[in-house]
C-alpha cells in the first residue's frame, strides 16, 4: 500500500510525464516499426506500385503479428496512425496500404505528404501525378455536395506538401524528370488539396530548375511557402494568398521585376541570385521580420515597410554593387561593377535599401568595405526612429566613417551598437585625423553599449573612438573586443573606460604604435597582456 500511495504522489508531481514521452518519443518508433512491417509483406517497388495502380488486391497479406501475437499498430486510432504516416517519404507512406484492410486508405487521409526522388525516371512522374489525385479525392463531406463520391468531394485539407530533390536521385538523371509544365501542375494540385505549408526544394549544386511559369494561384489556405534552387522569370505575384505570413527561398535566381506579398510577414532569402540587368523590387508592407543573407547580383530595392521589426542584411562579395575606390558618386569607370552606367541610371536618385529598412527596431547590415550601395544611400535615407539595436560590420568605414556618424545622429533612440571590423586593408582604412567629428553631440541619449569588435586596435579604431567621444557617448559605455590568434590560443581582449578613465585613448595609441613596430605589450597602464 505504501509503494501505490509513494507512485501515486510522483504521478501528482509529474502529470504530463507519460505524455510527453508517447508523443516524443514513440512516433519514430511507431514509423521504423511501420517500415519493418512493409519489409516482411511487399518490396518497396510492389508496395508502391500496388498503391497506385489501384490500391490493395482482394487477397491482402495478414497482419504481421508481434511476439506477443497482437498487431499492436494496426489496433491504433485511426488518427495516430495518420500523424505517423505523414513523417514517412511519401513513397513508404503509400506502401502500408499492402499491410492489412484497415491500412488501406490511411495514407490518403494523412495530413502531409513527402515526396522524395524515389524509384525510376520513367514512372516517378505518373506515380507523384496518381499520389496527388488519390489524395485529393481521399476525403469528402457526406450531402456537402459530393452526393457520397469521393471523386466529386471537397479537397482532402494537407498541413504540409514537401517536394524535396537531391542531385543523386534517379542515377544523376534528376534533370530529365524536370518538367517545367509538370512541376507547375503539382503544386497547383497542392493547392488544389488547400495544403498550409508548402515547400519545393531542387537540388542543390547544380542547374537551377527553371519555372517561367510559376504560378501560385489564389489560395485562401496557404500560410508558408518555401522555394529552394529554382529560377523564377516572372513576377512573383502572391496577392492571391491572403493567409501567406512566411516566405523562405534558398537558392534560387530572380529574372523577375517584382515580389509583391501584401500579407507577408516573414521574409527570409539566402544565397539567391538577382539579375544583373535590372533591380528587383520587393514590396511587402506587412512585413515584420526580413532577412537577405549572402545574396548575390544587383542590389533589390525595398519599398516601404511601415511594420518592420528585425532585419538582417548580410552581403557576401560577389555583389555587383562594389566600387574598388568606394566612389560616392561613381568613379568613372565603364568596367567597375558598381558604378557602370550609374550617373544615367535613375536609381542614381534613389534610396535602394535603407528608406525601406527606417522602421526597424532592430538591424543588422554587413557587406564588404567596397559595397557602395549603403553610402549612396544615405543621401535620400529617413530618420530610424524606432531603432534600439544596430550592428553594422565592415563597410561602414568607407568614406571616412561617415555612415558611422550619419546613423549616431539619425537614431534618436538606439540603446546598443555593435562594430564589427572582420579584417584590415591598409588601402582602404581611415588614417587617423582623416574623418570629420561632429560640431555637437548627436548621439541618443539611451545608447547605453557600444561594442567594437575587431581583429586589432589600429587608427581607426581610434577614429571611433573620438567619434563616439564627439557625438556624446561616455567612453565608459564602450567596449572593444580584440580577437587574438596565436599558436596556441584564441582569445578576446577587452578594453573598457571604466578600468582606464580618460587614459583609454591614450593607452590604444601607444598600443597601435607598438603593434606597427611588431613589439608585444605586457603592461601598459595596469596589467594587461597583449
Amino acid at each position: 500500500m505504501a509503494r501505490k500511495r509513494k507512485i501515486s504522489q510522483k504521478q501528482r508531481r509529474f502529470p504530463t510525464f507519460r505524455a510527453t514521452v508517447s508523443l516524443g518519443a514513440l512516433i519514430p518508433l511507431f514509423s521504423i516499426g511501420i517500415r519493418r512491417k512493409i519489409k516482411g509483406t511487399l518490396t518497396a517497388a510492389d508496395g508502391a506500385a500496388a498503391a497506385c495502380d489501384g490500391g490493395m488486391a482482394d487477397e491482402e497479406a495478414p497482419p504481421r503479428p508481434t511476439a506477443s501475437g497482437a498487431d499492436r499498430l494496426s489496433a491504433l486510432p485511426d488518427g495516430v496512425r495518420e500523424h505517423v504516416l505523414s513523417f514517412l517519404p511519401a513513397h513508404e507512406a503509400v506502401r502500408t496500404t499492402v499491410l492489412a484492410r484497415s491500412w488501406r486508405d490511411l495514407w490518403r487521409r494523412s495530413p502531409a505528404l513527402r515526396i522524395t526522388g524515389w524509384g525510376t525516371v520513367a514512372k516517378f512522374p505518373q506515380f507523384v501525378d496518381r499520389l496527388l489525385r488519390l489524395h485529393r479525392s481521399a476525403c469528402f463531406h457526406p450531402g456537402g455536395g459530393g452526393g457520397g463520391d469521393p471523386c466529386a468531394a471537397a479537397p482532402a485539407p494537407l498541413d504540409a506538401c514537401h517536394f524535396d530533390f537531391d542531385k543523386s536521385d534517379f542515377h544523376g538523371e534528376l534533370d530529365t524528370i524536370a518538367d517545367e509544365a509538370r512541376v507547375n501542375e503539382w503544386i497547383q494540385s497542392a493547392l488544389r488539396c488547400r495544403v498550409r505549408v508548402l515547400r519545393f526544394c531542387y537540388a542543390r549544386d547544380c542547374e537551377p530548375l527553371d519555372l517561367p511559369d510559376l504560378s501560385l494561384a489564389a489560395s485562401m489556405h496557404l500560410t508558408r511557402l518555401e522555394l529552394g534552387g529554382v529560377a523564377i522569370f516572372h513576377n512573383l505575384n502572391l496577392s492571391g494568398c491572403p493567409a501567406l505570413t512566411d516566405l523562405k527561398m534558398d537558392d534560387c535566381f530572380f529574372f523577375a521585376q517584382e515580389i509583391l506579398a501584401p500579407s507577408l510577414k516573414h521574409l527570409t532569402m539566402s544565397s539567391g541570385d538577382f539579375f544583373y540587368d535590372h533591380r528587383v523590387r520587393i514590396r511587402l508592407p506587412s512585413l515584420v521580420s526580413l532577412k537577405l543573407i549572402k545574396c548575390h547580383g544587383w542590389t533589390p530595392f525595398l519599398a516601404r515597410m511601415p511594420l518592420l521589426e528585425t532585419a538582417v542584411v548580410t552581403h557576401s562579395h560577389d555583389f555587383d554593387d562594389t566600387c574598388s575606390l568606394m566612389s560616392v558618386d561613381g568613379c568613372g569607370d565603364g568596367l567597375c561593377r558598381g558604378c557602370r552606367d550609374y550617373v544615367s541610371h535613375p536609381d542614381r536618385k534613389s534610396c535602394l535599401l535603407l528608406s525601406g529598412l527606417s522602421e526597424a527596431t532592430h538591424l543588422e547590415l554587413s557587406a564588404p568595405r567596397e559595397m557602395v550601395v549603403y553610402i549612396r544611400d544615405l543621401k535620400f535615407a529617413h530618420t530610424f526612429g524606432k531603432l534600439k539595436t544596430l550592428i553594422l560590420a565592415d563597410w561602414f568605414v568607407a568614406a571616412g566613417l561617415s555612415a558611422l556618424i550619419w546613423f549616431l545622429d539619425h537614431s534618436p533612440i538606439l540603446e546598443k551598437l555593435t562594430l564589427q571590423i572582420s579584417e584590415v586593408h591598409k588601402n582602404t582604412i581611415t588614417t587617423e585625423g582623416s574623418c570629420e567629428l561632429p560640431a555637437s553631440p548627436v548621439a541618443s541619449s539611451r545608447l547605453n553599449i557600444v561594442e567594437i569588435k575587431c581583429p586589432e586596435v589600429d587608427g581607426i579604431v581610434i577614429e571611433i573612438l573620438k567619434i563616439l567621444a564627439a557625438s556624446g557617448v561616455p567612453l565608459e559605455k564602450v567596449n572593444i573586443q580584440r580577437s587574438v590568434t596565436g599558436s596556441d590560443c584564441h582569445h578576446i581582449i577587452i578594453f573598457n573606460y571604466q578600468s582606464y578613465g580618460e587614459s583609454t585613448v591614450l593607452i590604444l595609441n601607444a598600443l597601435v604604435s607598438a603593434q606597427s613596430r611588431g613589439k608585444e605589450i605586457q603592461a601598459i597602464y595596469g596589467s594587461i597582456i597583449f
